[in-house]
């Protein structure tokens, strides 16, 4: 199962400033946690959505990327 869920170091923006933003030659850079995509990924394997909502509470989206059973 895949969790997006908002990359923390930039709040979703995918940008972040290379030093103090009130410095004068401080420029947005992407994010180097999350590529500048704003979300991260994190690949869990669970039995349920149910269950990887209940740990990850703030996901933006629960992705299951296995078939069910018998389906091909």
């Amino acid at each position: 199962m895949q969790i997006v869920c908002e990359c923390m170091d930039c709040s979703g923006y995918g940008v972040v400033s290379d030093r103090h933003p009130n410095d004068p030659s401080a420029r947005d850079i992407d994010c180097p946690y999350c590529d500048g995509s704003g979300e991260v990924i994190y690949e869990e394997s669970y039995d349920s959505e149910e269950e990887a909502r209940a740990d990850y509470p703030n996901a933006r989206r629960v992705i299951n990327d296995v078939a069910p059973e018998g389906a091909r």
